[in-house]
């Protein structure tokens, strides 16, 4: 499944809510897909976001080194 900044935000929030005392809340996904969880979960909440923002990450084709040159032969 490719996770889009949406549904980042939506798992944000899922763990901000429960740690701050709800004790179920429900996510939905931009393939229409909603999910329940409850505070039992947060940590794979937790999971689930480090995986989207890899995703996010990756998607986002950032170079992985950067090439210098200069005119001394430094």
């Amino acid at each position: 499944m490719a996770y889009t900044s949406t549904d980042l935000s939506s798992i944000q929030a899922a763990i901000l809510s429960l740690a701050t005392g709800e004790r179920v809340v429900s996510v939905s996904f931009a393939d229409g897909k909603t999910i329940e969880y409850s505070r039992t979960d947060l940590t794979k909440l937790q999971e689930l976001r480090n995986i989207i923002m890899s995703e996010i990450n990756l998607s986002a084709n950032k170079p992985s080194c950067i090439l210098m040159q200069t005119s001394k032969g430094l």
